[in-house]
Protein backbone atom coordinates (compact mmCIF):
# COMPACT_ATOMS: atom_id res chain seq x y z
CA UNK A 1 0.00 0.00 0.00
CA UNK A 2 1.53 3.17 -1.34
CA UNK A 3 -1.49 5.32 -1.05
CA UNK A 4 -3.83 5.84 2.16
CA UNK A 5 -7.34 7.81 1.36
CA UNK A 6 -8.80 9.08 3.77
CA UNK A 7 -13.04 9.88 3.13
CA UNK A 8 -15.04 12.87 5.21
CA UNK A 9 -18.67 12.79 4.50
CA UNK A 10 -18.77 15.75 7.26
CA UNK A 11 -21.91 18.30 6.87
CA UNK A 12 -21.07 21.69 6.64
CA UNK A 13 -20.14 22.65 9.86
CA UNK A 14 -19.85 19.60 11.66
CA UNK A 15 -16.35 19.20 11.04
CA UNK A 16 -14.53 21.64 13.96
CA UNK A 17 -11.25 21.80 13.02
CA UNK A 18 -9.93 22.15 16.74
CA UNK A 19 -12.34 19.36 18.04
CA UNK A 20 -12.94 15.54 18.39
CA UNK A 21 -12.78 13.55 15.85
CA UNK A 22 -11.29 15.94 13.38
CA UNK A 23 -7.65 16.76 15.68
CA UNK A 24 -7.55 12.77 15.95
CA UNK A 25 -7.56 12.71 11.81
CA UNK A 26 -4.78 15.63 12.11
CA UNK A 27 -2.99 13.17 14.46
CA UNK A 28 -3.23 10.15 12.04
CA UNK A 29 -2.55 12.38 8.72
CA UNK A 30 0.48 13.99 10.44
CA UNK A 31 1.81 10.59 11.32
CA UNK A 32 1.45 8.92 8.24
CA UNK A 33 3.30 11.60 5.97
CA UNK A 34 6.05 11.51 8.84
CA UNK A 35 6.67 7.95 8.35
CA UNK A 36 7.71 8.32 4.62
CA UNK A 37 6.75 5.86 2.46
CA UNK A 38 3.24 6.35 2.47
CA UNK A 39 1.15 9.61 0.47
CA UNK A 40 -2.38 10.64 1.97
CA UNK A 41 -5.23 11.80 -0.30
CA UNK A 42 -8.14 13.29 2.02
CA UNK A 43 -11.29 13.30 0.00
CA UNK A 44 -14.65 14.96 1.08
CA UNK A 45 -17.21 17.34 -0.61
CA UNK A 46 -16.89 20.69 -1.56
CA UNK A 47 -17.80 22.53 1.32
CA UNK A 48 -15.30 20.91 3.75
CA UNK A 49 -12.50 21.72 1.74
CA UNK A 50 -11.74 24.97 4.43
CA UNK A 51 -12.35 22.52 7.31
CA UNK A 52 -9.73 20.24 5.35
CA UNK A 53 -7.13 23.24 5.03
CA UNK A 54 -7.77 24.22 8.48
CA UNK A 55 -7.61 20.69 9.75
CA UNK A 56 -3.62 20.45 8.03
CA UNK A 57 -3.00 23.73 9.57
CA UNK A 58 -4.18 22.77 13.06
CA UNK A 59 -1.71 19.33 12.90
CA UNK A 60 1.09 21.27 11.39
CA UNK A 61 1.16 19.21 8.31
CA UNK A 62 2.52 20.93 5.32
CA UNK A 63 -0.29 21.68 2.54
CA UNK A 64 1.80 20.31 0.06
CA UNK A 65 2.51 17.03 1.27
CA UNK A 66 -1.18 15.94 1.05
CA UNK A 67 -3.28 15.77 -1.70
CA UNK A 68 -6.67 16.57 -0.98
CA UNK A 69 -9.72 16.09 -3.58
CA UNK A 70 -13.23 17.27 -3.28
CA UNK A 71 -16.46 17.59 -5.69
CA UNK A 72 -16.61 20.48 -7.81
CA UNK A 73 -18.89 23.38 -6.87
CA UNK A 74 -21.05 23.57 -3.82
CA UNK A 75 -24.75 22.70 -4.40
CA UNK A 76 -26.90 26.29 -4.04
CA UNK A 77 -28.33 25.15 -0.88
CA UNK A 78 -25.25 24.90 0.82
CA UNK A 79 -24.29 28.42 -0.61
CA UNK A 80 -27.49 29.79 0.32
CA UNK A 81 -27.26 27.94 3.55
CA UNK A 82 -23.67 29.63 4.51
CA UNK A 83 -24.83 33.27 3.60
CA UNK A 84 -27.69 32.80 5.72
CA UNK A 85 -25.37 31.47 8.57
CA UNK A 86 -22.66 34.97 8.09
CA UNK A 87 -25.75 37.29 8.38
CA UNK A 88 -26.67 35.17 11.42
CA UNK A 89 -23.30 34.91 13.42
CA UNK A 90 -21.52 38.10 11.74
CA UNK A 91 -20.24 40.30 14.59
CA UNK A 92 -21.88 42.65 16.41
CA UNK A 93 -19.55 45.50 16.54
CA UNK A 94 -21.45 48.94 16.89
CA UNK A 95 -21.08 50.96 13.42
CA UNK A 96 -19.65 54.38 13.57
CA UNK A 97 -22.45 57.00 14.37
CA UNK A 98 -22.82 59.58 11.52
CA UNK A 99 -25.65 61.71 12.60
CA UNK A 100 -27.31 60.97 9.25
CA UNK A 101 -30.84 61.54 10.79
CA UNK A 102 -29.06 64.86 12.53
CA UNK A 103 -28.06 66.68 9.56
CA UNK A 104 -31.56 65.93 7.28
CA UNK A 105 -33.40 67.32 10.45
CA UNK A 106 -30.94 70.48 10.49
CA UNK A 107 -31.33 70.95 6.42
CA UNK A 108 -35.05 70.73 6.42
CA UNK A 109 -35.24 73.29 9.38
CA UNK A 110 -32.86 75.48 7.44
CA UNK A 111 -35.00 74.84 4.02
CA UNK A 112 -38.16 76.17 6.45
CA UNK A 113 -36.06 79.12 7.38
CA UNK A 114 -35.45 79.63 4.00
CA UNK A 115 -39.08 79.29 2.84
CA UNK A 116 -40.41 81.71 5.31
CA UNK A 117 -37.85 84.38 4.85
CA UNK A 118 -39.31 84.97 1.41
CA UNK A 119 -41.29 87.73 0.22
CA UNK A 120 -42.77 85.90 -2.25
CA UNK A 121 -46.69 85.47 -1.64
CA UNK A 122 -46.44 82.49 -4.61
CA UNK A 123 -43.66 80.58 -2.84
CA UNK A 124 -45.07 81.33 0.56
CA UNK A 125 -48.89 79.63 -0.96
CA UNK A 126 -46.48 76.79 -2.53
CA UNK A 127 -44.55 76.13 0.53
CA UNK A 128 -48.02 75.98 2.99
CA UNK A 129 -49.25 73.49 0.52
CA UNK A 130 -46.41 71.29 0.16
CA UNK A 131 -46.12 71.19 3.97
CA UNK A 132 -50.22 70.29 4.50
CA UNK A 133 -49.33 67.58 1.78
CA UNK A 134 -46.49 66.55 3.60
CA UNK A 135 -48.68 66.52 6.88
CA UNK A 136 -51.30 64.55 4.78
CA UNK A 137 -48.79 61.74 3.47
CA UNK A 138 -46.77 61.37 7.29
CA UNK A 139 -50.18 61.02 9.14
CA UNK A 140 -50.89 57.70 8.29
CA UNK A 141 -47.73 55.93 8.81
CA UNK A 142 -47.42 58.09 12.27
CA UNK A 143 -50.81 56.75 12.84
CA UNK A 144 -49.37 53.01 12.37
CA UNK A 145 -46.38 54.08 14.42
CA UNK A 146 -49.09 54.93 17.51
CA UNK A 147 -50.96 51.80 16.89
CA UNK A 148 -47.99 49.55 17.32
CA UNK A 149 -46.62 51.13 20.14
CA UNK A 150 -49.84 50.86 21.93
CA UNK A 151 -50.12 47.60 20.90
CA UNK A 152 -46.80 46.42 22.25
CA UNK A 153 -47.64 48.60 25.22
CA UNK A 154 -50.64 46.29 25.69
CA UNK A 155 -48.50 42.68 24.83
CA UNK A 156 -45.83 43.87 27.13
CA UNK A 157 -48.51 43.54 30.53
CA UNK A 158 -50.45 40.60 28.85
CA UNK A 159 -47.64 38.57 26.90
CA UNK A 160 -45.88 37.22 30.64
CA UNK A 161 -49.23 36.46 32.01
CA UNK A 162 -50.13 34.22 28.81
CA UNK A 163 -47.32 32.69 28.52
CA UNK A 164 -47.05 31.53 31.69
CA UNK A 165 -50.45 30.03 31.55
CA UNK A 166 -50.14 25.91 30.54
CA UNK A 167 -52.21 26.16 27.91
CA UNK A 168 -49.82 28.55 26.24
CA UNK A 169 -46.50 25.83 26.92
CA UNK A 170 -48.40 23.36 25.67
CA UNK A 171 -49.31 25.28 22.11
CA UNK A 172 -45.47 26.18 22.16
CA UNK A 173 -44.72 22.87 23.29
CA UNK A 174 -46.80 21.62 19.97
CA UNK A 175 -45.39 23.96 17.55
CA UNK A 176 -41.69 22.88 18.18
CA UNK A 177 -42.80 19.47 17.95
CA UNK A 178 -44.28 20.20 14.30
CA UNK A 179 -41.15 21.76 12.97
CA UNK A 180 -39.04 19.03 14.43
CA UNK A 181 -41.09 16.35 12.40
CA UNK A 182 -41.08 18.68 9.57
CA UNK A 183 -37.60 19.01 9.39
CA UNK A 184 -36.61 15.36 10.17
CA UNK A 185 -39.61 14.76 7.54
CA UNK A 186 -37.96 16.38 4.74
CA UNK A 187 -34.39 15.06 5.45
CA UNK A 188 -32.77 17.80 4.28
CA UNK A 189 -29.46 17.28 5.22
CA UNK A 190 -29.52 13.85 4.83
CA UNK A 191 -30.52 14.36 0.53
CA UNK A 192 -27.95 16.87 0.19
CA UNK A 193 -24.81 14.92 1.84
CA UNK A 194 -26.29 11.66 0.17
CA UNK A 195 -26.43 13.46 -3.27
CA UNK A 196 -22.91 14.85 -2.68
CA UNK A 197 -21.02 11.35 -1.34
CA UNK A 198 -22.45 10.23 -4.42
CA UNK A 199 -20.96 12.85 -7.09
CA UNK A 200 -17.47 11.87 -4.70
CA UNK A 201 -17.70 8.28 -4.74
CA UNK A 202 -17.72 9.16 -8.49
CA UNK A 203 -14.85 11.16 -8.64
CA UNK A 204 -12.54 9.00 -6.67
CA UNK A 205 -13.62 5.83 -7.69
CA UNK A 206 -12.29 6.25 -11.56
CA UNK A 207 -8.65 6.50 -9.91
CA UNK A 208 -6.68 3.31 -9.17
CA UNK A 209 -4.05 4.19 -6.75
CA UNK A 210 -5.89 4.02 -3.23
CA UNK A 211 -6.01 0.20 -2.24
CA UNK A 212 -7.82 1.42 1.13
CA UNK A 213 -9.74 3.87 2.52
CA UNK A 214 -9.71 4.60 6.06
CA UNK A 215 -13.38 6.08 7.40
CA UNK A 216 -13.24 7.64 10.41
CA UNK A 217 -17.26 7.53 11.19
CA UNK A 218 -20.16 5.36 11.37
CA UNK A 219 -22.65 7.20 9.69
CA UNK A 220 -22.09 7.30 6.22
CA UNK A 221 -23.52 4.13 4.41
CA UNK A 222 -22.81 5.25 1.16
CA UNK A 223 -19.05 4.41 1.33
CA UNK A 224 -20.26 0.94 0.29
CA UNK A 225 -20.05 2.32 -2.83
CA UNK A 226 -16.00 3.01 -2.83
CA UNK A 227 -14.06 0.58 -4.68
CA UNK A 228 -11.04 -0.71 -1.99
CA UNK A 229 -11.44 -2.00 1.21
CA UNK A 230 -12.67 0.61 3.52
CA UNK A 231 -11.13 0.25 7.45
CA UNK A 232 -14.17 2.52 9.28
CA UNK A 233 -13.17 4.09 13.18
CA UNK A 234 -15.62 2.77 15.59
CA UNK A 235 -15.57 4.85 18.38
CA UNK A 236 -18.53 4.01 19.73
CA UNK A 237 -22.53 3.69 19.79
CA UNK A 238 -23.56 6.00 21.99
CA UNK A 239 -26.98 4.88 21.96
CA UNK A 240 -26.54 1.50 23.58
CA UNK A 241 -25.49 3.28 26.54
CA UNK A 242 -28.28 6.43 26.71
CA UNK A 243 -31.09 5.16 24.49
CA UNK A 244 -33.32 7.75 26.90
CA UNK A 245 -31.17 10.51 25.85
CA UNK A 246 -31.37 10.40 22.09
CA UNK A 247 -34.70 9.98 21.53
CA UNK A 248 -35.04 13.59 19.56
CA UNK A 249 -35.71 13.96 16.24
CA UNK A 250 -31.94 15.12 14.97
CA UNK A 251 -30.96 10.81 16.30
CA UNK A 252 -33.90 9.19 14.98
CA UNK A 253 -32.50 6.85 12.01
CA UNK A 254 -28.63 7.53 13.18
CA UNK A 255 -28.64 3.52 14.02
CA UNK A 256 -29.85 2.51 11.30
CA UNK A 257 -27.30 4.32 9.42
CA UNK A 258 -24.73 3.39 11.46
CA UNK A 259 -25.73 -0.30 11.00
CA UNK A 260 -25.13 0.37 7.62
CA UNK A 261 -21.71 2.09 7.44
CA UNK A 262 -20.58 -1.21 9.97
CA UNK A 263 -21.69 -3.62 7.04
CA UNK A 264 -20.06 -1.89 4.41
CA UNK A 265 -16.46 -1.94 6.56
CA UNK A 266 -14.07 -4.33 5.65
CA UNK A 267 -12.36 -4.13 9.21
CA UNK A 268 -13.44 -1.65 12.63
CA UNK A 269 -11.09 0.21 14.77
CA UNK A 270 -12.31 0.91 18.19
CA UNK A 271 -10.81 2.41 20.64
CA UNK A 272 -11.08 0.40 23.92
CA UNK A 273 -12.05 -3.24 24.42
CA UNK A 274 -15.01 -2.34 26.29
CA UNK A 275 -16.58 -0.73 22.80
CA UNK A 276 -15.42 -3.57 21.02
CA UNK A 277 -16.52 -6.19 22.64
CA UNK A 278 -20.42 -4.92 23.82
CA UNK A 279 -21.26 -2.76 20.69
CA UNK A 280 -19.24 -4.14 17.37
CA UNK A 281 -18.88 -7.86 18.40
CA UNK A 282 -22.21 -8.53 21.06
CA UNK A 283 -24.64 -5.83 19.76
CA UNK A 284 -23.69 -5.68 15.56
CA UNK A 285 -22.91 -9.34 15.33
CA UNK A 286 -19.20 -8.00 13.79
CA UNK A 287 -16.83 -11.30 14.10
CA UNK A 288 -14.26 -10.69 16.37
CA UNK A 289 -11.65 -11.14 13.78
CA UNK A 290 -12.59 -8.24 11.55
CA UNK A 291 -12.80 -5.87 14.87
CA UNK A 292 -9.37 -4.25 16.32
CA UNK A 293 -8.56 -2.13 19.12
CA UNK A 294 -5.99 0.97 18.38
CA UNK A 295 -5.74 3.25 21.48
CA UNK A 296 -5.49 6.87 21.24
CA UNK A 297 -1.92 8.74 21.53
CA UNK A 298 -0.09 10.82 23.90
CA UNK A 299 -1.90 14.89 23.77
CA UNK A 300 0.88 16.61 24.82
CA UNK A 301 -0.92 20.22 24.90
CA UNK A 302 2.71 22.30 26.05
CA UNK A 303 3.68 21.62 21.99
CA UNK A 304 1.45 24.45 20.81
CA UNK A 305 1.53 26.94 23.69
CA UNK A 306 2.48 30.12 22.53
CA UNK A 307 5.22 32.01 24.56
CA UNK A 308 7.52 30.50 26.93
CA UNK A 309 5.14 28.49 28.95
CA UNK A 310 4.67 30.43 31.85
CA UNK A 311 1.78 31.35 33.52
CA UNK A 312 1.87 34.78 32.60
CA UNK A 313 2.30 33.74 28.48
CA UNK A 314 -1.07 31.71 28.74
CA UNK A 315 -2.54 35.11 29.84
CA UNK A 316 -1.62 36.84 27.30
CA UNK A 317 -2.50 34.37 25.00
CA UNK A 318 -6.38 33.79 26.14
CA UNK A 319 -6.77 37.55 26.95
CA UNK A 320 -5.66 38.52 23.23
CA UNK A 321 -8.33 36.28 22.21
CA UNK A 322 -10.73 37.13 24.78
CA UNK A 323 -9.78 40.93 22.94
CA UNK A 324 -9.95 39.09 19.51
CA UNK A 325 -13.38 37.88 19.93
CA UNK A 326 -14.99 40.83 21.92
CA UNK A 327 -18.06 41.46 19.85
CA UNK A 328 -18.56 37.36 19.62
CA UNK A 329 -18.80 36.89 22.99
CA UNK A 330 -21.19 38.04 26.29
CA UNK A 331 -20.39 42.09 26.74
CA UNK A 332 -18.95 40.92 30.60
CA UNK A 333 -15.93 39.31 28.90
CA UNK A 334 -14.92 42.18 27.17
CA UNK A 335 -11.86 43.80 29.24
CA UNK A 336 -12.27 40.56 31.80
CA UNK A 337 -8.71 39.73 33.09
CA UNK A 338 -8.22 35.86 34.37
CA UNK A 339 -4.80 37.22 36.14
CA UNK A 340 -6.38 36.26 39.62
CA UNK A 341 -9.47 34.07 38.69
CA UNK A 342 -9.54 30.13 39.59
CA UNK A 343 -11.68 28.34 37.19
CA UNK A 344 -12.46 24.98 36.89
CA UNK A 345 -12.01 23.58 33.36
CA UNK A 346 -13.99 20.93 31.42
CA UNK A 347 -12.95 20.97 27.23
CA UNK A 348 -16.04 19.28 25.21
CA UNK A 349 -18.42 19.41 23.06
CA UNK A 350 -22.38 19.72 23.90
CA UNK A 351 -23.90 15.93 23.92
CA UNK A 352 -26.18 14.53 26.37
CA UNK A 353 -23.91 11.85 27.25
CA UNK A 354 -21.07 14.83 28.21
CA UNK A 355 -22.92 15.16 31.72
CA UNK A 356 -22.66 19.03 31.69
CA UNK A 357 -26.11 19.32 33.14
CA UNK A 358 -24.50 17.47 36.12
CA UNK A 359 -21.58 19.33 36.19
CA UNK A 360 -23.19 22.55 36.40
CA UNK A 361 -25.29 22.03 39.11
CA UNK A 362 -22.51 20.21 40.96
CA UNK A 363 -20.80 23.52 40.60
CA UNK A 364 -23.34 25.54 41.78
CA UNK A 365 -23.52 23.59 45.21
CA UNK A 366 -19.46 24.29 45.24
CA UNK A 367 -20.07 28.20 44.40
CA UNK A 368 -23.10 29.01 46.65
CA UNK A 369 -23.04 26.01 49.53
CA UNK A 370 -19.17 25.48 50.22
CA UNK A 371 -18.59 29.28 49.02
CA UNK A 372 -15.76 28.40 46.75
CA UNK A 373 -15.04 31.44 44.70
CA UNK A 374 -14.48 29.97 41.66
CA UNK A 375 -15.52 30.26 37.80
CA UNK A 376 -16.60 27.28 34.85
CA UNK A 377 -15.15 27.57 32.04
CA UNK A 378 -16.49 25.09 29.20
CA UNK A 379 -15.56 25.02 25.03
CA UNK A 380 -19.00 23.04 24.76
CA UNK A 381 -21.48 25.95 22.81
CA UNK A 382 -24.53 25.63 25.15
CA UNK A 383 -26.45 28.54 24.59
CA UNK A 384 -28.43 26.75 21.85
CA UNK A 385 -29.48 23.78 24.49
CA UNK A 386 -32.94 24.95 26.46
CA UNK A 387 -31.97 22.31 29.10
CA UNK A 388 -27.97 23.18 30.09
CA UNK A 389 -28.88 27.32 29.60
CA UNK A 390 -32.03 27.09 31.39
CA UNK A 391 -29.98 25.98 34.64
CA UNK A 392 -27.52 28.56 34.18
CA UNK A 393 -30.06 31.44 34.23
CA UNK A 394 -32.18 29.17 37.02
CA UNK A 395 -29.54 29.29 39.07
CA UNK A 396 -28.10 32.97 38.21
CA UNK A 397 -24.63 31.56 36.77
CA UNK A 398 -24.86 33.51 33.53
CA UNK A 399 -21.30 35.45 34.86
CA UNK A 400 -19.74 32.15 36.44
CA UNK A 401 -20.51 29.26 33.79
CA UNK A 402 -18.31 30.96 30.20
CA UNK A 403 -18.50 29.39 27.30
CA UNK A 404 -15.31 29.99 24.95
CA UNK A 405 -16.70 26.82 22.71
CA UNK A 406 -14.25 26.12 19.21
CA UNK A 407 -11.18 27.92 20.60
CA UNK A 408 -7.73 26.94 18.75
CA UNK A 409 -5.12 24.85 19.90
CA UNK A 410 -3.10 27.09 21.79
CA UNK A 411 -5.89 28.73 23.98
CA UNK A 412 -6.86 25.67 24.56
CA UNK A 413 -3.29 24.93 25.90
CA UNK A 414 -3.48 28.25 27.89
CA UNK A 415 -6.79 27.50 29.37
CA UNK A 416 -5.53 24.45 30.73
CA UNK A 417 -2.66 25.64 32.14
CA UNK A 418 -4.43 28.40 33.63
CA UNK A 419 -7.03 26.26 35.62
CA UNK A 420 -6.94 25.05 39.02
CA UNK A 421 -8.57 21.52 37.84
CA UNK A 422 -9.62 19.91 34.83
CA UNK A 423 -12.65 18.05 35.48
CA UNK A 424 -14.57 15.56 33.33
CA UNK A 425 -18.37 14.22 34.12
CA UNK A 426 -18.58 12.19 31.07
CA UNK A 427 -21.27 9.62 31.30
CA UNK A 428 -19.71 7.39 28.61
CA UNK A 429 -16.50 7.79 25.95
CA UNK A 430 -15.23 5.08 23.63
CA UNK A 431 -11.86 5.92 24.19
CA UNK A 432 -9.78 6.78 27.88
CA UNK A 433 -10.61 10.79 27.70
CA UNK A 434 -8.10 13.17 25.89
CA UNK A 435 -8.79 15.87 29.11
CA UNK A 436 -6.47 14.31 31.04
CA UNK A 437 -3.03 14.24 28.88
CA UNK A 438 -4.31 17.55 28.07
CA UNK A 439 -4.19 19.05 31.40
CA UNK A 440 -1.34 17.10 33.02
CA UNK A 441 0.96 17.81 30.29
CA UNK A 442 0.82 22.06 31.02
CA UNK A 443 0.89 21.44 34.57
CA UNK A 444 -3.16 20.90 35.82
CA UNK A 445 -3.71 17.56 37.43
CA UNK A 446 -7.45 15.94 36.40
CA UNK A 447 -10.32 14.61 38.18
CA UNK A 448 -12.75 12.39 35.63
CA UNK A 449 -15.89 9.79 35.71
CA UNK A 450 -15.27 6.15 36.88
CA UNK A 451 -16.31 4.82 33.19
CA UNK A 452 -15.24 1.58 31.37
CA UNK A 453 -12.79 3.12 29.22
CA UNK A 454 -11.06 4.62 32.19
CA UNK A 455 -11.17 1.42 34.57
CA UNK A 456 -9.33 -0.52 31.53
CA UNK A 457 -6.47 1.93 31.77
CA UNK A 458 -5.78 2.70 35.58
CA UNK A 459 -5.35 -0.51 36.66
CA UNK A 460 -3.89 0.78 40.76
CA UNK A 461 -7.03 0.78 42.72
CA UNK A 462 -5.72 3.99 44.91
CA UNK A 463 -5.16 6.10 41.98
CA UNK A 464 -8.96 5.03 40.60
CA UNK A 465 -10.36 6.20 43.58
CA UNK A 466 -8.44 9.27 44.46
CA UNK A 467 -9.14 10.75 40.73
CA UNK A 468 -12.28 9.81 39.67
CA UNK A 469 -16.21 9.12 40.68
CA UNK A 470 -19.58 8.05 39.75
CA UNK A 471 -20.77 10.30 37.58
CA UNK A 472 -24.82 9.63 38.60
CA UNK A 473 -23.52 10.75 41.89
CA UNK A 474 -23.15 14.28 42.29
CA UNK A 475 -22.16 14.21 45.64
CA UNK A 476 -19.27 12.13 45.00
CA UNK A 477 -17.98 14.36 42.05
CA UNK A 478 -18.70 17.51 44.31
CA UNK A 479 -16.37 15.65 47.23
CA UNK A 480 -13.42 15.21 44.48
CA UNK A 481 -14.42 18.22 43.32
CA UNK A 482 -13.27 19.96 46.68
CA UNK A 483 -10.65 17.55 47.76
CA UNK A 484 -8.63 18.23 44.29
CA UNK A 485 -8.72 21.53 44.44
CA UNK A 486 -7.35 21.42 48.31
CA UNK A 487 -4.57 18.62 46.95
CA UNK A 488 -4.23 19.59 43.75
CA UNK A 489 -0.38 18.66 44.37
CA UNK A 490 -0.88 16.00 45.32
CA UNK A 491 -3.69 14.79 42.83
CA UNK A 492 -0.65 15.62 40.27
CA UNK A 493 2.07 14.07 41.91
CA UNK A 494 0.33 10.97 42.32
CA UNK A 495 -0.80 10.97 38.80
CA UNK A 496 3.29 11.12 37.13
CA UNK A 497 3.12 7.35 36.86
CA UNK A 498 -0.26 7.16 35.02
CA UNK A 499 1.19 9.91 32.41
CA UNK A 500 4.71 8.44 32.07
CA UNK A 501 3.30 5.76 30.61
CA UNK A 502 0.95 7.12 28.29
CA UNK A 503 3.06 9.94 26.98
CA UNK A 504 5.38 6.86 25.55
CA UNK A 505 2.36 6.00 22.98
CA UNK A 506 2.92 9.05 20.67
CA UNK A 507 1.31 9.48 17.73
CA UNK A 508 3.71 8.25 15.37
CA UNK A 509 3.00 5.33 17.05
CA UNK A 510 -0.46 5.06 16.41
CA UNK A 511 -0.24 6.28 12.59
CA UNK A 512 2.13 3.41 12.40
CA UNK A 513 -0.73 0.48 14.18
CA UNK A 514 -3.22 2.22 12.17
CA UNK A 515 -1.38 1.97 8.65
CA UNK A 516 0.06 -1.60 9.57
CA UNK A 517 -3.28 -2.60 9.93
CA UNK A 518 -4.58 -1.24 6.39
CA UNK A 519 -1.73 -2.79 5.03
CA UNK A 520 -2.84 -5.68 6.17
CA UNK A 521 -5.87 -5.19 4.99
CA UNK A 522 -5.23 -4.63 1.60
CA UNK A 523 -3.44 -7.91 1.22
CA UNK A 524 -6.45 -9.71 2.56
Amino acid sequence: MKRLGIFLGFTPKQMVPHEGIARLIGFIVKGATESGDISVTLAGPSWLKPEIIALLDDANVPRGSVEIVTTRKEPYIVKIWRVLAKIKSRDKKPKARKHRLKRLVKQLLLLVVSWLSTRSTLLFVAGCILLAAAALILAIPLLLVLIFLAAAFVGSRTLPRVSRHPISHRVLGKLGEFKLSVTSSLNIVDRVRESELKRLIGKVNRRKDIDVWYVPSMFWPEVSGLQGKVVMAAPDIVFYEHPSQYTTAEFRGALDRISASVKAADHLICYSDYVRQNHMVERQHVPEERVSVIRHGFVDTSAVERGDGSREASLDVLHSYLQKKKHQLPSYLAGFRFDDVPFLFYSSQVRPHKNIEGLVITYEKLLREHFRPVKLVLTGRFSGNDRIAGIVRKHGLERDVISLPSVPNDVLAALYRLSCLSVNPTMFEGGFPFTFAEGYSVGTPSIMSRIPVVTEIIKDESLLDMMTFDPRDRDEMLKKILWGMDNADALYNAQRPLFDSMSMRTWTTVADEYLGLMRKVAEE
